[in-house]
């Protein structure tokens, strides 16, 4: 159960990445198309994320070496 969790937690945050990746590039006449029905989080983020909003990403990472590839993978998330 908790690893199906943890894979529509990842399916999702995934989605959103590509909602924000889409947003941040403008198509011909400056719109965008960013399908926000692929998950409930965009869904219910969709309100905050249109329109003439600024967004900022926060994320936290640890020095720790132990959680070295997750921290990789949270900078890489954030950057885009």
């Amino acid at each position: 159960r908790r690893q199906r969790e943890a894979g529509k937690i990842n399916q999702s945050l995934h989605t959103l990445s590509k909602v924000i990746t889409s947003l941040g590039t403008a198509g011909k006449g400056g719109k965008t198309f960013a399908d926000y029905r692929d998950s409930k989080l965009t869904r219910i983020l969709k309100s905050s994320l249109s329109g003439n909003a600024r967004m900022v990403t926060i994320c936290c990472a640890t020095p720790s070496g132990a959680y070295a590839e997750e921290t990789k993978f949270t900078l890489q998330f954030a950057s885009r």
